[in-house]
C-alpha cells in the first residue's frame, strides 16, 4: 500500500515540478495538430464568409457589423485593413486564439484545481479535431473562449482578493465587468457571463462586490454605446435574430411564436443533441458522423454533473464552483434559446472544458470510494483511452492532399458537389452577365467571396406567398438573376431533400406567372446536384399584370 501511494505521490509530483513545462507543450501540441487540420475553404454554414464580409465592409465603407455580435468583424478588420482580404490569413488568426485558450485554461485554473485534471482536459482538447476545427474557421467561438477565460480569471481574482477600501473593491470588478461586454459583444449569449459572475459573487458572499460588478458592467455598456454613436451615430438596431430564436421556426414565421412548453422541450432536444451525440463525439466515444442521441447518456452526464457540483461545494473548491454555474447559466441560456433545428457543435464548444472538468471531477470522487487507492491509476486509464479514440478520430480527418491543392489555388477542391456546382457558378457569374447585373441567391456572403469581391442579394426567407409582393422584392432590391442551388439539407444525404428557400419563393411566382424566370445557365448535370441561373423577365410580368388588370376590368364592366 505504502509503494502505491509513493506511485501516486511521485505523479503528482512530477506534474507539479513540470507544470508550465506540461502546459507549453500542450499549448503547442494543440497549434501543431490545428495546422495539419487545417482548412484553407470557407465554411459551408454560412457564418464563417458572413464575418468576413462585415469585417470587409466595415474597413471598405465603414458600415457598423449589425445582425451578429459586432467585436469579431472589428477584430477581422484589424487584419483586412493591414492585409487586406486574405481569408487564409484571417483563418489563421484562429488558430492563434485556440493555443491561446489552452494556456490561458491552464494559467486560469492552475494552483486552484489538481494539475492532472487541467492537463487531461487540455490534453483532450489538443488533439480534438472537433475543437480545433474552429482553428481554422472565422467563426467567433476561438475569440468568445478567450475572453470567457480571462473573464474566469478575473472574477476569481475579484472574489478572492482581501479589499482594504471600497475603492479596491470597486477597482477589482471593472476587469470583468469589461470582460462580459466585450463577450456580449462577440456573442449575444455572452451577456450569461454576467449572470456567472453575479450568482458566483453571491455564493462567495460578496454581496457588495456583486452590486459593484453589476453597476461596472452598466457603466462599460454605456460607454461603449457612447462610443459607438459617436463614431457611426444612430445605429439601427437589427432584432432580425432575437426575434427568430423566439419563433418556433427560425424560417417560418407562420407558425407562430414558442410557447412555454415549447421551450421546456427545447431543453431536452438541446440536451441530447449537444450531450449525447455532439459531446460524445469530442470525447470520441462516437463515430464522427453518428447522428445518435440517447436519452440515457444525456440523463448519465446529468447526474455525473450534478453528483460533481454536489462535490465541489462540499470540498469547497472556489475554482470549480465558478466553472460549475459558468456551465449551468451557459449551456441553460444556449439550451432554451436555441431551436433544436440548429444543431451545430459551435455553439457549445466554449463550454465544454469547464463542464468537461467537473464530470472528470465526479468520476475521480466515484472512483475513490469504489477503488480507493487505485483511483489515480483507473482514471489515469480511462482518460488514456478517450484520448486515443480522440486522436484515432483526430487523424481521419487530416487531409493534406486537399490542403495543398488549396493552398495552389484550386480552392473549390474539396467541397462536395452541390457546394462545388453552387460556388462555380457564383465564382463565373459576373464575368458573364451584363454590368448592370445584380444576382440574389441563397448564401450571398461565400458567394461575395469566392466571386472576387462581388455582392449578392440574398433570400434567406420570405414572409408572404404572394407572387405580387415577391416579385416588387426583387425588383425593389434590383435583383435581375437568381441562383437556385441543390444544397444538401443534410450534408451527409447526397440528391435528398435540398436547402429549398428560393424554389419555394420561385414556384409562387411561377403559381401566377409561368414564365417569369428564363434559365441562363447551369453547372452540374441532372442528378449530380446542379445549380442554376435563371434571368428575371420583369417585361414579361408586366405584360402579364396589365392582361390580368384588364381582364378583371371586363369583368366588372360586365357585372
Amino acid at each position: 500500500m505504502k509503494d502505491k501511494n509513493a506511485q501516486v505521490g511521485s505523479a503528482s509530483n512530477f506534474f507539479a515540478s513540470h507544470a508550465n513545462v506540461i502546459a507549453i507543450a500542450l499549448t503547442i501540441l494543440t497549434f501543431f495538430v490545428g495546422l495539419l487540420l487545417f482548412n484553407v475553404r470557407v465554411d459551408e454554414g454560412g457564418d464563417d464568409s458572413t464575418y468576413i464580409t462585415r469585417a470587409i465592409d466595415l474597413v471598405g465603407s465603414g458600415t457598423y457589423p449589425t445582425y451578429q455580435g459586432p467585436l469579431y468583424p472589428m477584430f477581422l478588420a484589424i487584419f483586412v485593413a493591414i492585409f487586406g482580404a486574405n481569408v487564409v490569413l484571417l483563418k489563421f488568426t484562429s488558430l492563434l486564439l485556440v493555443a491561446a485558450s489552452q494556456y490561458i485554461f491552464y494559467r486560469m485554473l492552475r494552483g486552484r484545481v489538481g494539475d492532472r485534471a487541467i492537463f487531461a482536459v487540455m490534453g483532450l482538447m489538443s488533439i480534438n479535431s472537433i475543437v480545433l476545427f474552429f482553428g481554422s474557421m472565422t467563426y467567433s467561438e476561438a475569440l468568445f473562449t478567450v475572453v470567457q477565460y480571462l473573464f474566469f480569471a478575473t472574477i476569481l481574482r475579484c472574489a478572492s482578493i482581501v479589499a482594504t477600501n471600497k475603492k479596491s473593491e470597486l477597482l477589482s470588478t471593472i476587469p470583468p465587468a469589461v470582460l462580459v461586454v466585450l463577450a456580449y459583444l462577440i456573442r449575444t449569449v455572452g451577456f450569461g457571463l454576467g449572470i456567472v459572475g453575479v450568482v458566483f459573487l453571491c455564493i462567495q458572499r460578496k454581496y457588495l462586490r456583486a452590486a459593484m460588478f453589476v453597476g461596472a458592467m452598466a457603466l462599460t455598456l454605456m460607454l461603449w454605446m457612447g462610443i459607438r454613436y459617436a463614431v457611426w451615430g444612430e445605429v439601427k438596431s437589427d432584432n432580425r435574430q432575437i426575434e427568430s430564436l423566439m419563433q418556433v421556426h427560425p424560417y417560418q414565421a407562420e407558425d407562430g411564436q414558442e410557447t412555454i412548453a415549447g421551450y421546456a422541450g427545447r431543453v431536452v432536444d438541446n440536451s441530447n443533441l449537444y450531450i449525447s451525440k455532439h459531446l460524445m463525439r469530442i470525447l470520441g466515444l462516437h463515430k464522427a458522423d453518428d447522428r445518435s442521441t440517447s436519452g440515457v447518456v444525456t440523463l448519465l452526464f446529468y447526474l455525473l454533473f450534478g453528483y460533481g457540483a454536489y462535490r465541489v461545494w462540499r470540498r469547497g473548491n472556489v475554482a470549480l464552483q465558478l466553472m460549475v454555474v459558468s456551465s449551468v447559466v451557459m449551456l441553460g441560456i444556449t439550451f432554451v434559446v436555441l431551436q433544436a433545428l440548429w444543431d451545430q457543435v459551435r455553439l457549445v464548444v466554449p463550454y465544454v472544458a469547464p463542464a468537461l472538468l467537473i464530470v472528470l471531477f465526479a468520476l475521480m470522487e466515484i472512483l475513490r470510494i469504489v477503488l480507493k487507492s487505485k483511483a489515480e491509476l483507473v482514471m489515469s486509464c480511462l482518460v488514456g483511452v478517450c484520448g486515443m479514440f480522440v486522436l484515432s478520430q483526430t487523424i481521419s480527418k487530416i487531409d493534406m492532399p486537399t490542403l495543398r491543392r488549396n493552398l495552389k489555388g484550386d480552392m473549390l477542391y474539396g467541397y462536395t458537389p452541390d457546394w462545388y456546382n453552387y460556388l462555380s457558378v457564383c465564382k463565373e457569374v459576373y464575368n458573364q452577365l451584363p454590368q448592370d447585373a445584380y444576382v440574389a441567391c441563397r448564401k450571398p456572403n461565400m458567394a461575395r467571396i469566392y466571386s472576387g469581391g462581388h455582392k449578392f442579394f440574398g433570400i434567406y426567407n420570405f414572409y408572404t406567398e404572394d407572387a405580387d409582393e415577391l416579385v416588387d422584392n426583387l425588383k425593389e432590391h434590383n435583383v435581375t438573376h437568381i441562383i437556385v442551388a441543390s444544397l444538401r439539407r443534410d450534408p451527409l444525404i447526397p440528391n435528398d431533400q435540398v436547402i429549398n428557400t428560393i424554389h419555394r419563393y420561385m414556384k409562387f411566382v411561377m403559381d401566377k406567372y409561368p414564365n417569369a424566370f428564363e434559365l441562363c445557365g447551369q453547372c452540374g448535370s441532372e442528378g449530380n446536384e446542379p445549380t442554376y441561373l435563371f434571368a428575371v423577365r420583369y417585361d414579361y410580368i408586366e405584360a402579364m399584370r396589365a392582361h390580368l388588370a384588364t381582364s378583371a376590368n371586363k369583368e366588372d364592366s360586365y357585372e
